[in-house]
């Protein structure tokens, strides 16, 4: 125990008028060391690895190989030593195999690592993932890898068709939609329909079960068709676009839970109570002629805006009764098809559309006045001309 020179603590007795002070010894506190510094963490040497990314889709009980090439552009020699790095969605190591374990790789040298992948025959569908390393990196920070993701699939035995469905709906009307539902494996699979509801909010109304009741098979079995019926109540006090899931819950592990599903997206449009108006003032015309069309643009292309209207021509004197001159046009298609999948085509020829046209000519029209009136029945719209000459 060292004592100080100096005291700064000072005890003082009283002994008459004489005051004595003592030194008082006092511990020094121990030094602190100073930091360990660690070694800097060399460098890992820059590969050059092709390809770094790769992609491949199995089914369980297959494999498939693929080659990385792998260069040493440094003037330093590189232990190579492939290895799986696991992560979340993790490929086991089990699944992955190198024909080479641990070797050198001599500077400005290159060498083939063989990469095998195995799927056990009980493995899980889903997507799986990893990296695969080639140099023991330190501080976990992998320079010289490769990515690899693996898809395991299980091929489905079932078709369902078709699986969107789209159409022109009347309000307060019901539509019946048929789906095929078609077997080709070696197994019976249960069908469980339900209607069911967006896990999140999307635009326009959804309909549930009290609109959309599902007609059904219980089964399908191996090697063979059933058909299933979707009945639609469109509710009368609706507009726009409505929309609707049904879940078929096919218990074919090879389908997906959206594969499962058939969507239906219905535009829905009112009957209107009064005709449309058009008013065109003729002064020695020589030829009035009106084309009215269901063939028109509309949201969804690949739909025809099926139905009828009624035609009404008024002339200042009055109505005309006129007989029309009437086109229909047919899209036909030796390919694949947009038409409805409710229409049933047969051989190779598919209608994509039917749309009809009248026009109405009328010689030396009087003058003044003239009031055209267009009526829909059924159809979603239609386009009207009026050519004066």
């Amino acid at each position: 125990m060292r004592l100080l020179p100096l005291l700064l603590v000072i005890l003082v007795a009283s002994v008459g008028a004489v005051e004595v002070i003592k030194p008082v010894a006092v511990e020094l506190p121990k030094p602190i060391p100073p930091p360990k510094i660690p070694p800097p963490i060399e460098k890992p040497s820059k590969l050059k690895i092709t390809p770094r990314f790769k992609h491949l889709r199995l089914k369980p009980g297959d494999s498939e190989s693929f080659d990385v090439k792998i260069r040493n552009p440094t003037d330093k020699d590189v232990m190579i030593e492939p290895r799986v790095v696991s992560f979340r969605e993790a490929i086991d190591e089990s699944w992955i195999s190198f024909d080479k374990d641990v070797f050198t790789l001599r500077a400005k040298d290159s060498a083939t690592v063989r990469i095998t992948v195995s799927i056990p025959s009980d493995a899980e569908k889903g997507f799986y993932s990893c990296q695969i390393a080639f140099t023991n990196d330190s501080g976990g920070i992998y320079v010289n890898a490769i990515h690899l993701s693996v898809e395991v699939y299980i091929p489905p035995s079932v078709k369902i068709s078709p699986r969107w469905i789209s159409d022109f709906v009347e309000a307060g009307r019901t539509y019946e939609y048929k789906v095929k539902v078609k077997n080709k494996g070696e197994k019976t699979f249960s069908i469980n329909p339900k209607v069911v509801q967006p896990e999140y909010s999307i635009e326009g109304e959804w309909l549930s079960d009290r609109e959309i009741s599902v007609i059904s098979p219980s089964t399908v079995p191996p090697n063979s068709e059933v058909e299933v019926k979707i009945v639609v109540n469109v509710p009368s006090d609706v507009t726009g676009y409505v929309r609707g899931t049904v879940d078929l819950d096919i218990d074919d592990p090879g389908l997906d839970e959206w594969n499962r599903r058939v969507e239906l997206n219905l535009n829905v449009y009112s009957v209107p109570k009064e005709p449309f108006v058009k008013v065109v003032k003729l002064e020695n015309a020589s030829k009035l002629t009106v084309k009215v069309s269901s063939d028109i643009k509309v949201p969804i292309p690949m739909f025809e805006t099926k139905g009828e209207f009624e035609v009404n021509i008024f002339s200042p004197s009055g109505e005309l009764k006129l007989r029309p001159k009437v086109i229909e046009k047919l899209v036909v298609t030796t390919g694949y098809s947009f038409s409805p999948p409710w229409e049933e085509t047969e051989g190779i020829y598919k209608v994509v559309s039917t749309t009809k046209t009248e026009i109405y000519e009328i010689e030396n029209p009087e003058n003044g006045e003239w009031r055209i009136e267009v009526m829909p029945k059924g159809c979603f719209g239609f386009s009207l001309e009026v050519e004066i000459e």
